[in-house]
């Protein structure tokens, strides 16, 4: 019996030690298993339990017009976020006092401030979750306002992270050229897509110790990133546009005034240095605020001057006649019958009133914009040529402009064109272009024949003063001689002085230009009855122009034509540019003659009244002064002071107003001045 004992002691003792060392090889095991294998991935795990990362912002860089104004900016500003399991009290401040809901009472706290529903707020706060946003890029005053409930309140899981916010300082000015930008800072159109990467700076990524609550331990940051925090915040380079502020206002207050008068359904307007490609104002409408983008349609974010695309009319008309006067096939005083229409193939083509002058010269066929006699010149140069002249004036590409969206319109394959084809393109029908196209080919005749590729941003400047990159002006080709573009800057000067550009006229100044209406194209194919596209394109002076432009309406109301509804725009957009810009008049013609102007200058001094001054009252409100007596130019500029609108009518010194002396008015108001 005892035999057997002793043996069974050995065999439990043997299992007990081979199951010791079975367990001490698993330890063994594990531990290199943990220590070895797995030692990179836990140290990365127990390192995440430890430290939180967060990450540094940097405002964007700022955009300005050309002289340096201010047009978009950016604050580093808070952005509030929650972690709704950490919205309890904690042990210590339940047993000072009682239990409460810290969700409820956060939800109505905060629902005011953010301008949100207390139940939704309350819903987000009980859903779960350790990190939900609740207002991006807060407002200052909003950010202090939520900052003192915190802490008044002791709010819990509240927290802010430092986010840079864009203000776009004249609101809708310029809104499509700027663009606007994302929550998370990065361009979404204009300016602020295309130059994203110059104007967005680099995020900064840096860890800190926290405690079991995921609060920060003082003086935890890691010294690197201590070193990297401590440092200023990044300055980032400025983007100057060519944009000329002033002009800008004056454009975007004539598009205004034009959508307003003749309910069209969108316009644009363009102002380019003929000899540079600088563009100096462009504006498009409808139109929205860049700072509450979100707001509006997005249809309104499309700049037009770039991508809309329409048939262009008769301002095409210039750009025919320089192909046949640089293919010999006319002159100025070449004669053309003009029958009031004419036949191609089974197609009667009419001029716009129907009726015929005769034999005429050519240069009174883009005087009058004859339908007939264009028609003729056009079946003269034939499909191949008409089509390679055009892609060489920059129709169906598109001009290169540093602006993303651009379309390039559409031009006929010559193989597939039939006579009818032909004829109707020699009128500006049948070729789709856009507004900037067409201008830049005006400028083409403007300054003696170079096709120049347009350009908005002027310079990138880094924060120390060195100038980065630097827009130039790049002439792509010439496209006709210095004689011809004079030839036909003679015959769009009677346009403006004779023809049916006469309302386009400015008192003293030489203008050069050319209308345009256009049946619309119907979405279906064919045309739309009874809705146009009116256009009017010019420059100025028409001897050596300094400005171009070009004003298009899309579906005007009531009166369409170009010479009724954009030729008056284009007269009162550059008749305030050039007093502003003090660009003295070149003749006297219809001016007040210098004795007027002297018995003026002497009235006014028997007077001694002193120069009027604008009366900035408490509220924004504007008190307006007294014109009576003062120039263009010295009423411009009070107006521009107190960012007030001016409508001008005739030339010289003021001698009625509207709204009368010692008025009140708001900031952006009109204001109408007769001079003579």
């Amino acid at each position: 019996m005892s035999r057997f004992t002793l043996y069974d002691g050995r065999k439990r003792f043997s299992i007990v030690c081979l199951l010791l060392t079975v367990v001490f090889a698993g330890v063994a095991l594990r531990l290199a298993w943990l220590q070895i294998v797995r030692a990179g991935d836990l140290s990365q795990m127990s390192q995440s339990q430890l430290t939180a990362d967060l990450v540094q912002k940097h405002p964007r860089g700022r955009i300005v017009d050309r002289d340096g104004e201010e047009l978009a900016v950016s604050i580093m500003t808070g952005s509030l976020y929650v972690d709704p399991e950490r919205m309890v009290d904690s042990p210590e401040s339940a047993k000072q006092k009682p239990q409460r809901d810290v969700r409820r009472i956060s939800a109505d706290l905060l629902a005011p401030v953010l301008h949100m529903d207390a139940d939704g707020l309350y819903k987000t706060f009980t859903g779960g979750g350790r990190f939900v946003w609740l207002k991006r890029t807060m407002e200052p005053k909003e950010v202090e306002q939520v900052r003192k409930l915190i802490k008044d309140n002791k709010l819990p899981g509240l927290h802010f992270l430092e986010e840079s916010k864009r203000y776009y300082t004249k609101k809708r000015t310029a809104a499509q050229i700027l663009g606007f930008i994302g929550t998370d800072d990065v361009g979404l159109s204009g300016i602020e897509y295309q130059l994203n990467d110059v104007l967005k700076g680099k995020d900064t990524k840096y860890s800190l110790m926290v405690d079991a609550a995921g609060q920060q331990i003082l003086g935890s940051l890691l010294n690197d990133d201590a070193q990297a925090v401590k440092k200023p915040k990044e300055q980032l380079p400025t983007v100057y546009l060519t944009l000329d502020s002033k002009m800008q206002y004056v454009l975007e207050d004539a598009m205004d005034d034009a959508i307003s008068r003749t309910k069209a359904k969108g316009a644009a307007a363009i102002i380019m240095d003929p000899y540079t490609g600088e563009i100096l104002g462009m504006a498009s409408r409808p139109t929205f605020d860049p700072n509450n983008f979100g707001k509006y349609n997005p249809d309104t974010w499309s700049n037009k001057a770039i991508s809309m695309i329409y048939e262009p009319g008769s301002v095409f008309k210039p750009i025919v006649g320089c192909m046949g006067l640089t293919e010999g096939i006319i002159t100025p005083d070449t004669i053309f019958q003009d029958d009031g229409s004419i036949r191609i193939a089974d197609r009667v083509i009419h001029n716009w009133d129907g009726e015929g002058l005769g034999p005429v010269p050519f240069a009174t066929i883009i005087k009058f914009s004859i339908n007939t006699g264009m028609v003729q010149l056009g079946m003269q140069l034939g499909a191949d040529r008409l089509i390679s002249y055009a892609k060489k004036f920059g129709f169906g590409s598109p001009t290169g402009i540093d602006l993303p969206g651009e379309e390039y319109g559409i031009l006929y394959d010559p193989k597939m064109m039939y006579e009818p084809d032909v004829a109707t393109m020699a009128i500006g029908q049948g070729v789709a272009v856009t507004p900037i196209q067409v201008l830049r080919a005006i400028c083409a005749i403007a300054n003696g024949g170079e096709l120049l590729q347009p350009y908005i941003v002027k310079k990138v400047v880094a924060p120390d003063g060195t100038v980065i990159s630097e827009g130039q002006k790049h002439v792509v080709r010439n496209v006709i001689t210095p004689q011809v573009a004079r030839q036909m800057r003679d015959m769009m000067e009677k346009v403006v002085s004779e023809g049916g550009g006469k309302p386009a006229a400015i008192k003293g100044y030489c203008i050069a230009g050319k209308t345009g209406t256009a049946e619309k194209l119907a979405e279906g194919g064919g045309y739309a009855a009874g809705k146009y596209i009116a256009s009017f394109v010019g420059f100025v002076p028409a001897d050596k122009p300094m400005y171009a432009m070009l004003v298009m309406l899309d579906t005007p109301q009531g009166a369409f034509y170009g010479s009724q509804v954009s030729a008056p725009i284009f007269r009162d957009t550059l008749q305030q540019i050039l007093v502003a810009k003090g660009i003295q008049p070149a003749s006297s013609e219809g001016l007040p003659s210098f004795e007027e102007m002297n018995a003026v200058g002497a009235k006014g001094a028997a007077k001694k009244r002193p120069a009027p001054q604008l009366q900035l009252l408490p509220g924004g409100k504007i008190k307006l002064p007294d014109f009576n007596g003062i120039d263009m130019r010295l009423a411009a500029e009070l107006l521009q002071q107190g960012r007030l609108r001016m409508k001008p009518y005739g030339s010289g010194h003021a001698y009625q107003q509207r709204p009368g002396p010692g008025t009140e008015v708001d900031e952006g108001a009109t204001v109408e001045i007769w001079f003579r």
